[in-house]
């Protein structure tokens, strides 16, 4: 009899040991949810936090500052209003973000390339600029492409163009292009970019249609700029203009018109919010 109390205490206490360690582990397990420190901090969305992150760069702001860079898309050549895409950012974002959007400055210039951009994020007013931004709106690598592809002349009307030239000349583009990300990331650790993405203005004309392949290349290159940055967007345009060219290009058949500017504003301002 008494050999079986001494078997019923030890099982008890091996259960009771048992049941704290099991409770001991599960409290520890719980830890980093109810005491997580700053590297373990899991945002709302799901995704780990990063001092980029717009949500958690942007909460604390009063205000945003935006600075525009680019090409005549910037510009906002093809507007009858001049004012492209960019005022309808700003605008469009002061209300998603029920804040203050400020466009500190617009330096964007007309037929840029981006080699030529990358040189003039070498002067101390770009710098400035786009060290003082929160996100810079940009467009650039048209003038590259259609320009490669056209012997550097005008391309209005889809004039001397070729495809072929366009892909050769391709790689040498792309290299521009991560220049100019390579900089501005340099400049600005935490900015925002937001990339527009190229489209097809010549895709009525069949002799340029291949050429929308070639874009999509040059989009693609963008993309995985943007990922490898981890704190770009890149907003796509292509699907705008290659199925309602009539509708959003301007009379030169190069540009936006004003509707097609509100809609690329339209996308960006989706991209952000």
């Amino acid at each position: 009899m008494r050999s079986n109390v001494w078997l019923w205490r030890i099982l008890g206490l091996t259960t009771l040991v048992c049941t704290i360690a099991l409770v001991g582990g599960f409290g520890w397990a719980l830890k980093d949810n109810w005491f997580p420190s700053s590297g373990l901090l899991i945002s709302d969305t799901g995704q780990a936090e990063s001092p980029t992150a717009t949500g958690g760069a942007w909460t604390d702001k009063k205000e945003l500052i935006v600075t525009a860079l680019g090409d005549s898309l910037t510009v906002g050549t093809g507007d009858v209003n001049g004012e492209g895409y960019v005022r309808d950012v700003t605008d469009g974002l002061s209300k998603a973000l029920d804040k203050p959007v400020r466009l500190l400055n617009n330096m964007a210039v007309g037929g840029l390339r981006a080699d030529e951009l990358a040189e003039l994020l070498d002067e101390k007013g770009y710098r400035n600029g786009v060290g003082q931004a929160d996100i810079v709106l940009l467009t650039i690598g048209g003038n590259d492409m259609f320009q490669i592809a056209g012997s550097g002349g005008s391309v209005a009307e889809g004039s001397d163009l070729s495809p072929e030239l366009l892909q050769q000349r391709l790689p040498e583009a792309e290299r521009r292009l991560a220049s100019v990300f390579k900089k501005l990331r340099a400049i600005n650790p935490n900015a925002r970019i937001v990339y527009i993405g190229l489209y097809n203005p010549f895709y009525d004309l069949p002799a340029m249609r291949p050429a929308s392949d070639i874009i999509l290349d040059w989009n693609a290159v963008a993309h995985k700029l943007a990922e490898a940055d981890g704190n770009a967007t890149v907003v796509p345009t292509y699907d705008l203009f290659e199925t309602r060219i009539t509708d959003y290009l301007s009379s030169d058949h190069f540009h936006p018109n004003t509707f097609g500017y509100a809609r690329i504003a339209q996308r960006v301002v989706q991209a952000l919010h």
